[in-house]
């Protein structure tokens, strides 16, 4: 029997030696030491006696007996030598007990290099084992910005929380996000219970994935796993079906092939549209009957009531401005109490059964509720109200606030008498910052000595501080809540006795960005844009020149200070100046955007570092209110 086997697992050895020929590939297994030089490394760290994964095993640590196996680790020798009745010994042993002797292996960035016990890691390979009992010796290489480098080090530190070898990413960040899946801030020790959860619920997702042909997807294992729990709960990978994964995963195929084309977000920065037919084709249309003339059910899905958040009432405007615009064309109807931890899927799903084909999800929560109802029902259009989807299945949609808060940040500039301006920021997420950076350098255009105090709404009651004294001009909110009506809004000046002063407001119209995306999807648009962008996120984010934004200043604004916010405005209208093209400084001395050039869109989208000229700072996680945290993990760099 154990002859036998050893005789299989040696046409597997040639028939891997042969494909390798075939391709100019090394026949033979890998040795460390011949690749890794000694100037290249920072140390050693032994790791203990633990169980590896096999699949990890690449190869022997030094040149020795490495010639005796194919680089799969099959064997490559006679079955009449020595070599193949000690295989086959170790065959009938790991039978019949066990093979209970770890091997002794070196780890290099992420990958095991056997220098004692080659066989027994062959045999238990062409046995299909998953794991190897092994004394680990961690070689740690030098700090590099290479990016395998860098997501190695994060590697190191999620080992020395969660003791977990199994998981490999491909993108940065992805340990500390897997680790905040499970419930661990960076740092915090794991319990063996979560360890062992992981480990189980991984195996059980790889299994299936490479089942379903996941090694054709150019991302690792891990990276589907994250995306993955992201949207389906971990725990279901072992008390739901397999062929419930199987249908997720077949779901998410498209959204795998987007992670792995390893492209940014798609941020379409003017709404596509189409040239107005001639009358001829105009009058065609009517008389063929056009799909653009059939009525299209809407469904708007808010968190909460829209008479009660100024944000829900806002689009609740936007909704009402569709009805207007296109009349019997369109049916809209709202669906309430959608809370993002509770019945958000249930609600989306209903709005589905009602025979709505464009669901507009406006809590930026729902993000991944309305993933999920997209892949279930790809007929659907599904669109979210938020700055930071990474899913091709729905689209997602902003305004680029940072224009106004420019313009915002000019008026201030002009009007403040000590220098001192305040900015009451909500929650520090993709870009907010770019706002507060926006307004900190319009207000320095106007007046170069001017500060901009931060203040964050979002942080804990404990760790909020009041503006100073001589902080009168005030930058806050932009929505006013129509239940609880107060004059502090936009741009404002304080009086004294708790008077206010009201300067000017930004005014995000969303019924025009609902109007253009309806009118996309009218018009065919929409899917000429999936046909551009395929396998690939899309962001609307339209501003001052898609006429979806604007400043409203008071009457009482000096005529050469709104003469210049006129000015400027209409320069953004035609796109001849941006906020960002300007040359600064960041808090931490570094020179920006030196040679005067308009930055990236990604740039400003993700800006995560303030002006020179802002006193504050940009808090961490666990500075925030336990009631935001979630919302700024789905919408921040955390």
């Amino acid at each position: 029997m154990s002859m036998e086997a050893y005789q299989a697992a040696n046409k597997q050895a040639q028939k891997a030696y042969r494909a390798a020929m075939n391709k100019g590939e090394y026949p033979y297994l890998s040795a460390l030491d011949d690749f890794l030089p000694y100037e290249c490394t920072a140390g050693e760290k032994y790791i203990g006696v633990i169980e590896i994964p096999l699949h990890l095993v690449a190869g022997t640590k030094t040149a020795g007996r490495r010639n005796s196996f194919a680089n799969n680790f099959m064997p490559l020798l006679s079955d009449e030598t020595e070599f193949a009745l000690k295989w086959s010994g170790l065959y009938d042993s790991q039978l019949d007990e066990g093979i209970r002797d770890p091997i002794v292996v070196y780890e290099y960035m992420h990958r095991f290099y056997v220098m004692e016990g080659n066989k027994r890691v062959s045999v238990l390979k062409s046995l299909q084992a998953v794991k190897i009992s092994a004394k680990v010796t961690r070689i740690i290489p030098k700090k590099t910005d290479d990016l395998e480098n860098r997501i190695y080090y994060e590697f190191m530190d999620f080992y020395d929380d969660a003791k977990i070898y199994d998981i490999w990413f491909s993108k940065e960040g992805s340990y500390a996000k897997l680790s905040k899946s499970y419930g661990y801030d960076p740092g915090q020790m794991w319990t063996d219970e979560s360890r062992t959860a992981l480990r189980s619920e991984y195996l059980s997702f790889r299994k299936i994935y490479k089942a379903k042909g996941g090694d054709k997807i150019p991302i690792t294992s891990g990276d589907a796993f994250l995306a993955y729990i992201e949207l389906f709960p971990a725990w279901q990978l072992q008390s739901g079906s397999e062929e419930e994964i199987k249908s997720n995963l077949t779901k998410m195929r498209d959204e795998f092939l987007t992670l792995g084309q390893n492209k940014p977000t798609k941020i379409v920065l003017e709404p596509h549209q189409k040239e107005k037919p001639s009358s001829g084709r105009a009058i065609l249309n009517r008389v063929l009957g056009s799909d653009a003339r059939k009525q299209l059910k809407i469904a708007f899905i808010f968190e909460k009531s829209v008479v009660n958040s100024a944000w829900n009432y806002a689009h609740e405007m936007g909704r009402m401005h569709l009805e207007q615009v296109f009349g019997e064309r369109v049916k809209t109807s709202i669906y309430e109490h959608a809370e993002y931890t509770n019945n958000s899927e249930d609600i989306i799903e209903a709005a589905i059964e009602d025979g709505n084909q464009i669901i507009f999800t406006v809590p930026a929560q729902l993000v991944n509720a309305s993933v999920k109802a997209a892949l279930k029902h790809p007929e659907i259009k599904i669109l979210n109200c938020s700055t930071n989807s990474k899913y091709q299945a729905i689209r997602t949609y902003y305004c680029r606030m940072y224009e106004s808060k420019f313009l915002l940040g000019v008026i201030a500039g002009a009007l403040s008498e000590t220098n001192e301006i305040g900015y009451l920021a909500d929650y520090p997420i993709y870009s907010t910052i770019a706002n507060i950076n926006a307004f900190a350098l319009g207000a320095q255009m106007v007046n170069p000595r001017v500060n901009i105090h931060l203040r964050w709404g979002s942080m804990r009651d404990e760790l909020r501080t009041a503006l100073p004294e001589d902080v009168h001009v005030i930058f806050d909110k932009d929505w006013i809540n129509p239940k609880n009506p107060t004059r502090k809004y936009g741009l404002y000046r304080q009086l004294g006795d708790g008077r206010v002063e009201n300067i000017a407001t930004s005014i995000c119209h969303w019924g025009k960005v609902y109007e253009l995306i309806i009118r996309s999807i009218m018009e065919n648009t929409w899917k000429e844009e999936v046909e551009k962008n395929k396998n690939r996120a899309l962001n609307y984010w339209w501003g001052i020149s898609s006429g979806v934004l604007e400043i409203v200043c008071s009457q009482k604004l000096p005529g050469g200070t709104k003469f210049l916010v006129d000015l400027l405005t209409e320069m953004m209208r035609r796109r001849e100046f941006s906020p960002f093209q300007l040359t600064w400084t960041r808090q931490d001395g570094t020179v920006t955007n030196e040679a005067g050039k308009r930055l990236e869109p990604e740039e400003i989208f993700k800006m995560n570092y303030l002006a020179g000229n802002v006193i504050g700072g940009i808090p961490q996680l666990g500075e925030l209110k336990e009631e935001v945290k979630e919302f700024v993990r789905l919408q921040g760099g955390f």
